[in-house]
């Protein structure tokens, strides 16, 4: 599985790098709208577990993170959009902040929470990992898309489709844990 990984990687990059931005616009406009209400999604199944499992405190952490990389991811689809109708290098550039924003954001949420339910952390854990790294493999792309492909070419993850993160996200709000109200409150999680 290795060797066979190693091998599909440059031919991703080559591949992204001929088809262009346009390819990647094209992928980012369909991974954005999955993106963003699994974010929401996250904040209400939280929300409702707020004095069971989830305390104020942690509630408003989650809520403020969340508000902060839907901003973010807000941004970055007006940005792809505003690059599809008039290409720069400072529009890529702002977009590329923009993610490493979102993942700034999500990588210090976990630390600063203090849920001591494992299924609660699990649920939340495994959802912003899973945004993180959608993010982080459009992040890694775009320098290959925007023409600086030596540095990125080594390193490359091909982001999912937009029906496979949805997948994903699904499969992992609906996997059944130790705590029946977790489930059933992230069951109503699903991205429709």
């Amino acid at each position: 599985m290795r060797v066979k990984k190693l091998v599909i990687i440059p031919v991703l990059a080559m591949t992204l790098a001929a088809c262009g931005v346009a390819e990647w616009v094209k992928a980012a406009q369909e991974i954005l709208p999955v993106v963003l209400p699994m974010v929401t999604n996250m904040v209400a199944a939280v929300s409702l577990l707020e004095g069971k499992t989830v305390s104020p405190t942690d509630l408003n952490t989650i809520s403020q993170t969340a508000n902060q990389v839907s901003a973010d991811l807000n941004l970055v689809g007006q940005l792809v959009n505003q690059y599809q109708s008039s290409p720069s290098s400072t529009t890529l550039s702002k977009i590329n902040y923009a993610l490493v924003d979102v993942n700034t954001h999500l990588n210090a949420l976990m630390p600063a929470l203090h849920i001591s339910d494992p299924a609660t952390m699990q649920k939340i854990s495994a959802i912003s990992t899973l945004i993180t790294s959608e993010v982080t493999s459009m992040e890694q792309i775009l320098p290959i898309v925007s023409g600086s492909q030596a540095q990125a070419m080594s390193r490359v993850a091909a982001p999912l489709s937009a029906a496979q993160l949805k997948s994903r996200y699904d499969a992992i709000v609906t996997q059944p844990s130790t705590n029946t109200d977790v489930d059933a409150v992230f069951a109503k999680a699903v991205l429709k």
